[in-house]
C-alpha cells in the first residue's frame, strides 16, 4: 500500500473507496500516443485518433474490471480498502474471506467481465465481416480507428482490448489475477497449507510461464505476427519481467512470516547436502549426528509451534478488546482501523478452523 501511494496519484473516493491511478498507466497511455506517432497512423484530429480512442477504451475497460472485483468482494462479505488502476487492471487492496473456494469468485470477476465484453464485441464484428477472430485476438495486431466507419472501429478496439486484458489477467503470475486465483484454489483445497509453501508454488508456476514466454519469443523471432514489431522482443522482455516479479511476490507475501521457516529449509538442505557429499566421498554417515540433528530439528519445530500458539493467544485477547469496542459503538465497523479489521478477520478464520477440526 505504501508503494501504491508513492507511485500513484489520488483521484478521490468512489463510493467511499479511495481510488488512485498508478504511474504505469500514465506511461502506458503515453506509449500508445508515441507508437501512433512513430508509425504514422496519427489522424489529423487528435480527439478521434487511434491512440486517443484506444486509451479511452482501455481506461473504461479497466474501470469495469475493477468494479467487477468490488462487486464480487463485497457480495461475499469482503471489503475493498483501496483501488489502484494499472495498465492490466488493478493492484488494489482487497480483503477476501478465506472460506473454501469463495476467493476464486472475487479474483475471477474482473477477467470474467472482460471476457463477456470480448464475446459481445466478437458477436457484433463477426456479423459485419470486417475482422476475423484471428485478427481480434492477435496481441500484436492492434486495430486502427477509422472515422468513416467509427462504429465498427470502436467495437473492434473494444473487443481487442478486452481480450488482451482477459488473457493477461488469467496468467498465473504476479501481479495478475491468475496468481490470486491459484492462491485461492490452493487454500480452498487445503486450508492448513503453510503460506510459504503456497507462495513457493505460485513462484514456481510464474517461473514456468516466464520461461514459456521466453521460449516462444525465440520461436516467433522470424515471424511477422502483426503491426507491433519486433514481437519476439516484447515476449522476451515480458518473460524476463515475470521472472523478477515472481521472486518479488514471494518476498512480499512472506515477509511477515516467522524467519524460522527459512532457517528450517536451509537446515534440511544442508542435511541433504551432507548426505550427498558423504555418498560421493564414500564416507559413512555418523548415525549419532543424524539422531542429534533430528532431535534438534524437532525441538526447533516445537518451539515454533509454541511461538505461534502464544501469538494466537495474544491476538485473541486483542480481538476480544476490539469486539468490546465494536459493541460499545453499536456495531459500526467504521470505528475500526484497517489493522483491527484484519485482526478480526484472522480471529474469525481461526474460530472457523477450530470448529471444523472439532467436528
Amino acid at each position: 500500500m505504501k508503494d501504491n501511494q508513492i507511485w500513484s496519484t489520488s483521484v478521490g473516493r468512489w463510493c467511499g473507496i479511495p481510488v488512485r491511478i498508478h504511474l504505469l498507466l500514465y506511461l502506458f497511455i503515453a506509449l500508445l500516443f508515441g507508437a501512433e506517432w512513430n508509425v504514422g497512423f496519427a489522424n489529423a484530429n487528435f480527439f478521434v485518433g487511434t491512440a486517443m480512442v484506444t486509451a479511452l477504451v482501455l481506461v473504461a475497460s479497466i474501470v469495469l474490471h475493477e468494479l467487477a472485483h468490488v462487486f464480487a468482494v463485497t457480495s461475499i462479505g469482503g471489503r475493498v480498502d483501496e483501488l489502484v488502476l494499472m495498465p492490466w487492471g488493478g493492484n488494489s487492496e482487497l480483503v477476501v474471506p478465506e472460506r473454501g473456494f469463495i476467493g476464486v469468485i472475487a479474483y475471477a470477476a474482473g477477467p470474467f467481465v472482460n471476457g463477456m465484453l470480448f464475446l459481445f464485441g466478437l458477436t457484433l464484428i463477426v456479423q459485419t465481416e470486417h475482422s476475423s477472430i484471428a485478427q481480434l485476438i492477435n496481441p500484436f495486431q492492434p486495430h486502427l480507428f477509422v472515422s468513416s466507419t467509427w462504429q465498427v472501429s470502436l467495437v473492434e478496439i473494444m473487443t481487442w482490448v478486452n481480450f488482451q486484458l482477459m488473457v493477461v489477467n488469467l496468467l498465473p503470475c504476479f501481479p495478475f489475477d491468475g496468481a490470486q486465483i491459484i492462491r485461492a484454489i490452493i487454500r480452498g483445497t487445503n486450508i492448513d497449507s503453510p503460506q510459504y509453501r503456497i507462495e513457493t508454488a505460485i513462484k514456481l508456476i510464474g517461473n514456468m510461464v516466464a520461461f514459456a514466454m521466453i521460449g516462444f519469443a525465440f520461436i516467433v523471432r522470424h515471424w511477422e505476427p502483426g503491426a507491433i514489431q519486433p514481437a519476439w522482443l516484447f515476449l522476451l522482455l515480458g518473460g524476463i519481467t515475470l521472472l523478477f516479479t515472481a521472486r518479488y511476490s514471494l518476498s512480499q507475501q512472506t515477509e511477515s512470516l516467522d524467519e524460522e521457516w527459512s532457517d528450517l529449509d536451509d537446515l534440511e538442505f544442508s542435511a541433504s547436502l551432507y548426505e550427498s557429499s558423504s555418498l560421493y566421498l564414500d564416507r559413512p554417515i555418523d548415525e549419532s549426528d543424524n539422531i542429534a540433528y533430528s532431535q534438534w530439528l524437532s525441538e526447533k519445530q516445537e518451539a515454533r509451534r509454541q511461538h505461534e500458539l502464544l501469538a494466537e493467544r495474544e491476538e485473541d485477547e486483542r480481538a476480544d478488546k476490539i469486539l468490546q469496542k465494536l459493541h460499545s459503538n453499536g456495531g459500526d465497523l467504521q470505528c475500526l482501523s484497517p489493522e483491527e479489521r484484519l485482526i478480526l478477520d484472522r480471529f474469525s478464520e481461526r474460530i472457523r478452523r477450530r470448529r471444523q477440526q472439532s467436528v
